[in-house]
Parts: C-alpha cells; structure tokens; sequence
C-alpha cells in the first residue's frame, strides 16, 4: 500500500506539472501525451507477444503475435504521432493538426496491408490485427487529449475534467465497493468490482464535475456559452451528464484493460509504476472519458 500511495503522488506531481507548463507554452502539455503514447504503446505490443502457460504448464503462443516489420511500422506510427500533430498545427493553422493524424493513421494502415504481401512468410492477419490495436488503444484515443488542448477558451477545463473525475471515479468506487460489498459487477472479468462500487464511482465522478465546473467559473473569467445558455442551470446540468457519463466510461475502460490482460494472461501491462503496473493500468479509464470529455466539448460546451 505504502509502495502504491508514493507512486500514485508522484504520477499526480507530474501531471500538476505539465497543468503549470501549460501557462508557459499550451504545447508543452504535447510531451506528457507522448510519453503517454511511447510507453503504452509499447507496453501493448509486449503483452501480445507475451507466452502464457496452460493448466499443464505448457508453454501457449501468443494467439496474435506482431512480426518484426509489424512492430517498425507500430513504432514509426508512434515517435511520429504527436510531432506529426504539431507539426501541421504549426504549418497549416490551429484546429488543423487532426488532418495530419488522419493522413498518419491511413498510410500506417495501408502499410501494415502492403506488409502483408511484402513480408508474407512472417506477416500475419492476426498480427496486423494486434498491429492496428495497438495503434489505435491508446496511441490514436490520445489524440483526444491533444484536440482538447487546443480548446480555445476551455481547454483548461475539459482537460481537468479528464484527469479528476477519472481518477475519482476510480478511487470512490474502490471505497465504496471495499465498504459495501454486494453483488460483483462483472466477475468473470475483474472479480473484484462491484455494483456497489460502480454506483458509488459514478455518484462520486458527476459530483466531481459539478464541483470543477463551480471551482472553474470562480477563478476564471468564463460565461458558459454552449448548449443552453440561455438557461441559468443548463450547464450545471450539461456538466453534470458530463461527469455521469465520464464516470461510466472510466469505470467501462478499466474493464476493456482487464479483458485484455486476461486474453494475453497477464497480470499487469507492465511495472513502470510501482503498485499500479505499467502507464496503460494507470490511464486505461483516463482513455475512455478523455474521448467522452472531448466529443462533449466539442458539441455541447466549446
């Protein structure tokens, strides 16, 4: 427990780091995002090639294991991700960076087809599979992280709504789970969870939203100007949807991180983090509501 509370204050520290690098150059936010990319992505190439054992102790092969070209085209896509971003958002506009994210994601696509024919003796369907999962979770739902950077007035807000009420989430449900007990939410998945838990992660997280949402517009010269505006309690109530669904979707990626481990047979992505395995055990709910946080921006608040 000591183990984990020390690394959990650590990975806080750096992440309040880069909030106040943020006041320096908005961009600088890009290189925790790449660090993020790097080693989750390669903490998922690693757990598809891992060798699990049987019931006998025999030895079973990866079921979807990457060849060597398969894994230079992954890392290619990956040192290149966040420049690649940057780099049209310096050259072509702001708001314009995505188009190049697009443009990586197809050519790295079609590379991994063009493998196919090019490295036939050792590409295979099920490595391109792994190959394009592996870009995509978490390399390409980081991109959502760095659009809603990019926010022109409430680029602080949503980004605070990604980082805490994931995080609440996660620590209220364990609370109130390890307090209440009951009936398991999915046991044959993460055993540990439970409905109780679950409830009490999403109470927890929207609360959580209501609160930023208040702390923002007393410290900051904001006027909430989306959906609703006109009406004086639209956004405590956008912004309440916001923190429920955030909870859910926090509380839904930690099970997509638990399935995968149990497919592989593993126990942890990885031990970058002391008491909490690799990057992608951190952030794997922190993926899915930094996706949510930013379609919901961009519609109803932005």
């Amino acid at each position: 427990m000591k183990k984990r509370l020390i690394t959990g204050t650590v990975y806080v520290a750096v992440l309040v780091g880069f909030f106040f690098l943020r006041w320096v150059d908005v961009r600088l936010f890009g290189i925790l995002v790449y660090a993020f990319s790097l080693i989750g992505t390669f903490e998922m190439a690693r757990a598809f090639s891992h060798v699990r054992t049987d019931e006998t102790g025999a030895a079973v092969p990866p079921a979807m294991p990457l060849s060597l070209s398969q894994k230079i085209a992954l890392g290619v896509y990956t040192v290149l991700f966040v420049p690649t971003f940057y780099a049209v958002e310096h050259f072509a506009g702001a708001g314009e960076g995505y188009r190049g994210l697009l443009i990586l994601s197809f050519v790295y696509a079609l590379a991994l087809l063009c493998l196919l024919v090019f490295d036939h003796t050792r590409c295979e369907l099920p490595g391109t599979g792994a190959a394009l999962l592996c870009a995509f979770y978490p390399t390409a739902i980081l991109s959502t992280m760095l659009m809603a950077n990019e926010f022109a007035e409430v680029s602080t807000l949503a980004l605070l709504m990604i980082f805490v009420i994931s995080p609440v989430a996660d620590t209220f449900a364990f609370v109130v789970g390890s307090i209440f007990k009951g009936k398991k939410l999915c046991p044959t998945i993460s055993p540990k969870k439970t409905v109780s838990g679950a409830v009490g992660g999403v109470v927890f997280g929207t609360g959580a939203a209501v609160l930023l949402y208040w702390l923002y517009i007393l410290t900051h010269d904001y006027t909430y100007a989306g959906v609703g505006s006109a009406w004086a309690g639209a956004p405590w109530l956008v912004f309440a949807l916001i923190g429920l669904v955030c909870a859910v979707m926090t509380e839904f990626g930690d099970l997509v991180e638990s399935i995968i481990k149990r497919k592989v047979g593993i126990k942890d992505m990885g031990n970058l983090l002391p008491g909490h395995g690799g990057i992608l055990d951190r952030i794997d709910g922190t993926l899915f509501a930094s996706t949510f946080v930013y379609i919901a921006f961009s519609l109803l608040v932005a």
